[in-house]
């Protein structure tokens, strides 16, 4: 294990984080995208319709996934900013740990 690695395991364990995944936040943004985009599509295709035509199931249908897409899209993100805040934080420690001890009378 590398040291960073240890830096973060320790602040993880120290602030009782979970680990968090990259590749699950990744996958979170582009389902979150994909269903946003859907339901655009679906609203932009439900409404282009006539007045008297418009199936307002789909309509409320394609409102919802443009929500709940855009939902898991910033929650992907904010997994993403997550785990950089806690690797910047772990660096910082290590920083003023090592100054710490380069100041000390030994």
């Amino acid at each position: 294990m590398s040291e960073r690695e240890q830096r973060l395991a320790l602040l993880r364990e120290y602030l009782d984080y979970k680990r968090l995944s990259r590749t699950w936040a990744k996958i979170e943004v582009l389902l979150g995208l994909g269903a946003a985009g859907l339901g655009f599509l679906l609203g932009t295709w439900s409404l282009s319709r006539p007045t008297a035509e418009i199936s307002w199931g789909s309509a409320a249908a394609a409102l919802a996934l443009l929500v709940l897409g855009g939902y898991l899209a910033l929650a992907g993100h904010r997994s993403h900013l997550y785990q950089s805040g806690n690797e910047l934080t772990a660096y910082l420690a290590a920083l003023i740990q090592r100054s710490k001890d380069k100041g000390s009378p030994e």
